[in-house]
């Protein structure tokens, strides 16, 4: 069911449309032709026109939580449209006032495993992950302790302890699955299978480590 806008209010979300779909025929590379200056025309055109209409609707549209974190703004804040995907979700908005929806986070507090190679033991060893609302807690063994979103300090210091080499990226990883959970609502599966490949990546690195040349 679309939001019922009167008449100003469906002429701005008009030419909202049409000033979107030209902006997305030149990113498409549908129409080439299109100088930058026009370009700047276009957005500033959608950005007021967007905060515009924004403003008069009650209730105010929403948008997806991440948009908002990204953009460091609230869209109420006069410069919060001017880019192209709040306008694009402003439209859908408008179309469907359930379409920027977040999905549910329904993988908190679910537990799952992490099989680390570790040349110490010769074997894998089994890590139990907790997603929980501060992040992850981790045990393995006596080890045990909770970490945030990137999994540290804890995930780093009983790696180190069974002296495995890992991935120096592998904190900002760990807050990817852990934020893409959250926003997009994944399955049990779906968050156990990218910590398993996490998992496999650093058990690659572990497994060849340089030990004929390093201690």
């Amino acid at each position: 069911m679309k939001v019922k806008l009167n008449t100003e209010q469906e002429k701005m979300r008009e030419r909202i449309q049409k000033l979107y779909n030209e902006a997305m025929d030149y990113f498409k590379g549908k129409s080439t032709d299109i100088p930058s200056s026009r370009m700047e025309e276009i957005i500033n055109e959608m950005g007021y026109l967007g905060h515009k209409l924004h403003m008069q609707l009650i209730p105010k549209p929403k948008h997806h939580k991440y948009m908002i974190e990204n953009s460091g703004m609230q869209p109420e804040d006069p410069n919060f449209y001017y880019h192209i995907h709040p306008i694009e979700d402003l439209l859908k908005y408008l179309e469907d006032p359930h379409a920027n929806d977040d999905p549910e986070d329904i993988t908190l507090n679910e537990k799952f495993e992490f099989k680390v190679y570790t040349r110490r033991w010769g074997h894998h060893d089994l890590y139990h992950i907790t997603r929980n609302k501060d992040g992850w807690f981790i045990s393995h063994l006596s080890h045990k302790g909770q970490g945030g979103k990137n999994a540290e300090p804890i995930l780093s210091y009983i790696l180190r302890h069974d002296s495995v080499s890992y991935p120096q990226n592998l904190p900002s990883i760990m807050e990817d699955i852990w934020i893409r959970a959250e926003n997009e609502g994944l399955t049990k599966e779906q968050v156990q299978e990218m910590l398993k490949q996490v998992a496999e990546w650093i058990s690659i690195v572990e497994e060849n480590y340089p030990s004929n040349i390093a201690r």
